[in-house]
């Protein structure tokens, strides 16, 4: 994203239940708009085309009256109130499209090219119940998932609700907001790190950045991305608790030598907090990782996002998987 201070955050949402529809809006909400920088979001509403229908397009409009349109609005109607609850901050244009699910990604990744968004956020294929349990799996949404990252012309995040996000939003709550970002290093921990400043500009949130560290170092050989994770820490070290408007910022060092102490630090923490930002880091080996790889269940997360997504954590924290613009070979066939 590379995101500045004062400019236009644009993202695009998708949502294809109605549960999908509330996480999203708070993590829109957290994303801290303001006049110098507001938000363009892009709802796009996904259902799966049956049978031997047409595919179908239809774009929204604040109060339509179109009787094919208002059929498909329920899921729509609540990011149009959250742009009239933050007039002139945020801008919403809402799609729905119905479409056979292998299509849905060129779909997405076009619109995404089309509005020039910096970020697309994709809700996460499980769906947890009130008590913390797992209660459905859509596999459809999973495939759709793993296409959208293959492809996408802008930064991805999945977004993984298992209850505490949606803390934000609730009316009666003046409580502060906690976020950890769990940094390793990398391309994608670095975006995920720029996502969570952005959300720590917003009053009452509180954000904790865990640098994740090797007790010992392997080699003396010194990466490009370890110097640009140097001074991407540095900004967070010189910016902690500076930020004001009832935010705050803080930054610690935690100490792994395996994957065994990783997990176990994870499960530490995972109840400290209300939203995790994780960078994905497919394919990126790290000793803080070491034999972790081989029992992800869900590649698509990272081996960090899925620990997070795993039914054997005992927590209700949620989680922003992000992973920054793939190198795409326009070649490619």
């Amino acid at each position: 994203m590379h995101l500045k201070p004062n400019v236009e955050l644009r993202v695009l949402a998708c949502v294809h239940t109605p549960n999908n529809v509330p996480v999203m809006i708070c993590l829109l909400d957290l994303t801290c708009c303001t006049k110098e920088s507001p938000n363009a979001v892009y709802v796009i509403h996904l259902i799966e085309l049956k049978g031997r229908n047409s595919p179908l397009f239809i774009a929204h409009h604040n109060q339509e009256t179109s009787t094919t349109a208002s059929s498909f609005f329920e899921n729509i109607i609540p990011f149009y109130e959250y742009e009239g609850n933050n007039w002139d901050l945020v801008t919403v244009k809402a799609f729905t499209i119905i479409t056979p699910p292998k299509l849905m990604h060129d779909d997405i990744c076009t619109i995404a090219l089309d509005k020039q968004t910096s970020f697309i956020i994709l809700p996460f294929h499980r769906k947890w119940s009130i008590d913390g349990s797992l209660e459905e799996e859509n596999n459809v949404v999973r495939n759709l998932n793993c296409n959208i990252l293959d492809q996408a012309p802008c930064s991805v995040g999945i977004l993984i609700d298992r209850g505490r996000i949606q803390k934000w939003m609730k009316p009666s709550s003046s409580s502060s907001f906690s976020i950890g970002m769990l940094f390793l290093g990398g391309k994608d921990d670095r975006e995920a790190l720029t996502l969570a400043k952005w959300m720590a500009r917003k009053p009452r949130v509180n954000l904790t950045v865990i640098h994740l560290i090797a007790n010992q170092d392997y080699e003396n050989v010194v990466y490009w991305d370890t110097v640009l994770d140097t001074e991407m820490l540095k900004d967070v070290k010189q910016n902690i608790g500076v930020l004001g408007n009832g935010c705050d910022i803080k930054y610690v060092e935690e100490v792994s030598n395996s994957g065994a102490q990783t997990i176990k630090l994870l499960r530490s923490i995972a109840n400290d907090y209300d939203l995790m930002i994780v960078g994905r880091r497919y394919g990126v080996e790290s000793v803080l990782l070491t034999g972790l790889s081989e029992w992800s269940e869900f590649p698509e997360l990272g081996v960090v996002g899925d620990l997070f997504a795993s039914t054997d954590l005992d927590s209700r924290v949620s989680v922003l998987v992000v992973q920054q613009q793939q190198c795409i070979n326009v070649n490619r066939h």
